[in-house]
């Protein structure tokens, strides 16, 4: 027997929960009771302060300079094409996303180390 997935309507607190799962995953900070209206659409603002406030984001921008020093560094060693280089890009690309999510620039990432040229 198929089953058939309903499609999350947008302004539901279901879309805004699969929202927050899929910005943050399952590592969503704790929220303060104060915060936290039952709502989870008004909540995120909150997580993601929170996330600022922690030094998540800047943590998150260091951590994806490096990776992208490494590629670079994989890639003069063994090649552009090596499957060396090709490993530590596919482990580039979830942090990439991430980047985007959270806002992080090239400048962001130039201002933490990343190796990264200017047009």
């Amino acid at each position: 027997m198929a089953t058939t997935m309903t499609p999350l309507q947008p302004g539901t607190e279901a879309a805004a929960q699969a929202c927050a799962f899929a910005i943050f995953g399952s590592d969503i900070p704790p929220v303060d009771p104060e915060d936290y209206d039952g709502s989870w659409r008004a909540t995120l603002h909150v997580i993601a302060e929170e996330w600022v406030g922690e030094g998540r984001v800047e943590r998150h921008a260091a951590r994806t300079a490096t990776a992208i020093n490494d590629l670079l560094n994989t890639q003069k060693l063994f090649g552009e094409g090596s499957p060396e280089a090709r490993t530590a890009g596919t482990a580039l690309t979830p942090l990439i996303d991430k980047c985007r999510i959270y806002g992080i620039t090239t400048d962001d990432l130039r201002r933490h180390g990343a190796q990264l040229h200017t047009s």
